[in-house]
């Protein structure tokens, strides 16, 4: 397994935030709302091939996973999931020639979309096990995320050996817990048409060592050898990759979410510098970490002044002052009214 990066380093690609947008529009949420609450701009989901800090992308995935309250909705996203919404990978992965040249596929290139996970192949006996070790923190997050990309890689293997009359997966472990209804888990056991374990050291699926060398339905070698000459290009451009700002606005909201107003020292020390080394850099840079903090909490008590549900007091508190007369004396000369103003023009 490969160390996790901190979760304010930790980027998807704004393909895969297209996908999880898709999801909060089908529970009825706005994608301004979605995009807001992650920070980030129509420009930048308008290119597919830019990395976005995760940590912010996070917070909105877990509101919308709760209000769902579906045990079962990541694999009920996997089996959505059309490879050619995943740009160049998911081209690559659909014209490779067998099943091994796209699990090799996967392992060169997944970090394209995100590395808040890292993909594996090993042998245990003749059997193939391919797995995804997830970093996420956030264990609602997590354990759908993992259903999602294990269900996903599953479907694509039996789409993409339509000639085979067996599936290639013989098995699936989980490293999350089983589901308490026992229901839940024979959907599982249905979807995946094999033996689901849960509570294991990994998370992987078990695949006939005879499927690895079968011809892929799409396979399209010379195709498939341009693909990854561009998929090679983009990963060593990282074209639009995450810079410290981006890092340090994502660790900082994050922290500001959980109602922690974090110090400088603390977000370097996220990120594996000192708070002097974060100051220099920052400047380097054009920015602070005052500034940074002061816009992002803007950002968010302008989105709390709107909920007509909190109190300012209750406001203050989540954005990490002692009282609401700091919250409002600082509030003041950055909005150009008080938090009641800005409150009674915004209702």
């Amino acid at each position: 397994m490969t160390d996790a990066p901190p979760p304010s380093q930790q980027v998807i690609s704004a393909l895969v935030v297209q996908q999880c947008i898709r999801l909060a529009k089908s529970r009825g949420m706005a994608t301004d709302s979605f995009l807001k609450g992650a920070g980030i701009t129509r420009e930048q989901l308008a290119l597919p091939h830019v990395q976005l800090p995760f940590l912010p992308v996070q917070q909105q995935l877990r509101r919308v996973l709760e209000e769902m309250q579906d045990p079962l909705i990541g694999l009920r996203i996997s089996a959505l999931i059309n490879l050619a919404t995943l740009g160049v990978l998911g081209y690559a992965l659909q014209t490779s020639s067998t099943l091994q040249d796209l699990i090799a596929t996967t392992l060169r290139f997944d970090l394209l979309l995100s590395n808040v996970g890292h993909s594996w192949e090993r042998r245990e006996g003749n059997t193939a096990l391919w797995g995804w070790d997830c970093h996420i923190e956030d264990e609602l997050v997590r354990r759908h995320a993992v259903d999602c990309v294990i269900g996903c890689r599953a479907l694509m293997m039996v789409n993409l050996l339509r000639r085979r009359s067996t599936s290639p997966v013989l098995g699936v472990r989980f490293a999350h817990s089983a589901p308490k209804d026992p229901e839940l888990l024979r959907e599982y056991e249905n979807f995946f048409g094999c033996p689901v374990l849960f509570n294991q050291k990994e998370s992987a699926l078990l695949i006939a060592p005879d499927a690895l060398p079968q011809t892929l339905s799409l396979a399209d070698p010379e195709l498939h050898s341009r693909l990854e000459e561009h998929a090679s290009l983009l990963l060593n451009k990282r074209v639009g990759s995450v810079t410290l700002v981006d890092q340090v606005r994502g660790a900082v909201r994050g922290r500001l979410v959980q109602g922690t107003a974090p110090t400088r020292e603390e977000i370097a020390g996220s990120l594996g510098m000192s708070g002097r080394t974060l100051h220099r850099r920052l400047q380097e840079d054009g920015s602070s970490f005052r500034e940074i903090l002061d816009d992002i909490r803007l950002q968010l008590a302008r989105d709390y002044l709107r909920d007509s549900a909190l109190t300012v007091e209750a406001i203050a508190q989540k954005l990490g002052f002692q009282e609401s007369q700091s919250f409002i004396r600082w509030f003041r000369p950055l909005a150009g009214t008080t938090p009641g103003e800005f409150r009674q023009q915004a209702l």
